[in-house]
């Protein structure tokens, strides 16, 4: 499968969302609240207006999910899934853990994936079986093996945070360190590329995880439900593990 036009357009899309997210970084604007309680700002709104420019100018006709405008289905078998800026309230905050993710899937499989983070100069990409690379540098995740040795990682969205809680009374004596950095994407980045062993969901949505898993697959990851299962992106509740510790962290979620 040719992806050459495909990933360049991918490329050029996160760039110019990059550029975006640092022309609005580290000034005071106004924003909202969305019912969920999660904020959206100006820089949310402009670099998913740049993304879907350029989709559109190259791709008219493939399908666009967003989660600021929604989706725009074409019934095409090419579907690009984007979050413009993931790590809102880390931006709005001044703290630099946030970043652009942008998949494509084809007919249901995710096909390419990036995610960008223009404060700390990290571009993670992945390609359906060419691997995953961080600046150009082949992603690997952990070989971490035990449970004590290891860093996991967990969401805190409003809309879960009674499971998480729960899952942090079981493992948090039986695990080295249990962190959370207020970024989905960055939290998968952490796992792909073996800093960080295993990261716990209860709560997300596709344009969170979308470019991630496929970054993590490629890195030599794990992914399933919380029942082990094989993964499906309009579930919401995740493990994606190095692997190594997988079946073991199933046992504190169930």
């Amino acid at each position: 499968m040719n992806l050459k036009k495909e990933k360049k357009v991918l490329l050029l899309a996160a760039n110019q969302a990059s550029k975006v997210l640092l022309n609005h970084f580290g000034k005071k604007e106004a924003f909202k609240e969305k019912p969920n309680k999660s904020l959206v700002g100006i820089a949310d709104t402009e670099a998913n207006k740049a993304i879907i420019k350029i989709i559109k100018k190259n791709f008219p006709n493939h399908g666009i999910l967003s989660e600021e405008t929604g989706l725009d289905d074409k019934k095409s078998d090419y579907q690009w899934i984007i979050d413009p800026l993931d790590g809102t309230h880390n931006f709005l905050r001044g703290i630099p853990f946030f970043g652009t993710s942008i998949a494509l899937e084809y007919k249901k499989e995710l096909v390419l994936g990036v995610m960008q983070f223009p404060v700390l100069r990290l571009a993670a990409v992945a390609e359906k079986g060419k691997g995953a690379f961080l600046n150009g540098k082949k992603l690997k995740v952990s070989d971490k093996k035990r449970i004590e040795y290891a860093f996991i990682l967990f969401e805190y969205s409003s809309g879960s945070r009674e499971e998480t809680i729960g899952f942090l009374k079981k493992i948090i004596n039986e695990t080295f360190d249990a962190r959370n950095f207020g970024s989905a994407i960055y939290h998968l980045l952490l796992v792909a590329s073996g800093q960080c062993d295993c990261y716990v969901v209860f709560h997300t949505n596709p344009w969170d995880i979308a470019a991630g898993f496929l970054i993590v697959e490629e890195a030599g990851g794990k992914i399933t439900d919380l029942n082990g299962s094989k993964y499906n992106l309009q579930k919401k509740e995740f493990i994606i593990s190095n692997g190594k510790i997988h079946n073991k962290i199933l046992k504190y979620v169930k």
